[in-house]
């Protein structure tokens, strides 16, 4: 199908050859969606009622604030799909005034080329949106016991533009929605939580050698390692939490450290 695209006449050609092969992303949702363990590749939010959709991250058919066509030499490339819901894939307005929604933005750094040609490496571009299939980028952000997005300062260490793409990532995927910053928050307090009662629990048995006290430690333990893994809800949160707390709670720190 590629190769259709790119000996299609102009692009009322390639267009149509888009529009009328739709369903050969679609059919893959299910797949991508468990891939992420039905959970948004942007945001990790699992809504089974939201609209959820297979997002062409570099977009298919033209780029916000661009005269050009689009990466649409990409549109059937399986490499630029990724599971998005419906608040980080079309423009909404949410609570609390805020608007997001990546749409068909696609802002490069400046001073970045543009690949406006299958001829041209996509290589060549800076994003200034985080991809959640880099493992770099997926670094870059923190989160905060208020359930906020932040930057990781070890990041920002190493690429000076880290805080600016958070940013733009933070606006454009609409991670400052009232409802996902509540959802991060009650998580991160939860880890805190699972700490402490690992901590009182293991000083309780160090203490008195009741063995009560000593599963109370192991499943609070059990707990935290579960809501780190990636299948868990905002596990990114869960790990942010953990390492956050790691200088203060003997049970994070092991958390923290462990595989």
């Amino acid at each position: 199908m590629t190769d259709e695209l790119q000996a299609a006449d102009g692009a009322v050609a390639r267009k149509k050859i888009i529009e009328d092969n739709e369903e050969l992303w679609r059919s893959i949702k299910g797949v991508l969606a468990a891939v992420g363990h039905q959970k948004c590749w942007y945001c990790e939010t699992a809504d089974i009622r939201s609209d959820n959709a297979v997002d062409h991250f570099r977009p298919k058919g033209r780029v916000s604030g661009e005269s050009k066509e689009g990466y649409w030499w990409l549109a059937f490339d399986v490499r630029n799909y990724r599971f998005a819901c419906t608040f980080c894939n079309s423009r909404r307005h949410g609570e609390g005034g805020t608007t997001g929604g990546k749409a068909d933005y696609f802002p490069l750094a400046e001073g970045s080329r543009r690949a406006d040609s299958y001829l041209i490496s996509i290589s060549v571009e800076i994003p200034m949106l985080l991809d959640p299939c880099d493992q770099f980028d997926i670094t870059t952000i923190w989160f905060d016991e208020t359930g906020q997005v932040k930057v990781n300062p070890d990041a920002e260490a190493l690429e000076e533009n880290v805080p600016d793409r958070v940013a733009v990532s933070r606006t454009l995927y609409h991670l400052d929605h009232v409802r996902l910053i509540e959802a991060r928050k009650r998580i991160y307090l939860e880890v805190l939580e699972m700490c402490d009662q690992a901590d009182e629990a293991l000083v309780s048995y160090k203490a008195t050698r009741d063995v009560t006290a000593r599963s109370v430690f192991h499943e609070s333990i059990n707990a935290l390692r579960r809501m780190r893994k990636e299948n868990a809800p905002y596990s990114a949160v869960a790990k942010c939490a953990v390492r956050g707390y790691r200088g203060s709670s003997p049970s994070a720190k092991l958390i923290a450290e462990a595989s």
